[in-house]
């Protein structure tokens, strides 16, 4: 526990908001899950698998179906801002 687990947790801050909107900007694919340009998602929450040093952030797209975007803890989720808009 103690410091290296509080870092690991803490790394991946949140950046979305429980039930708002967010355009994609650019084409992608994650993990799980590809990602279009020009797609609406509404964003659902955040979840952390410390097994894995994974954060998902999970989205509902226009077909209530449900979309993740997985962070590494090595990797920054300011990323976000190059990859989703704020509707």
């Amino acid at each position: 526990m103690g410091k290296e687990s509080s870092m690991s947790v803490t790394r991946n801050t949140e950046p979305f908001e429980a039930g708002r909107s967010y355009r994609v900007k650019k084409s992608f694919s994650a993990m799980r899950d590809d990602f279009r340009e020009g797609e609406v998602l509404k964003y659902k929450k955040r979840t952390y698998s410390r097994y894995d040093g994974v954060a998902g952030h999970f989205f509902i797209d226009g077909k209530d179906s449900i979309k993740s975007w997985d962070v590494r803890d090595e990797d920054s989720v300011e990323v976000w801002s190059e990859l989703f808009e704020a509707l």
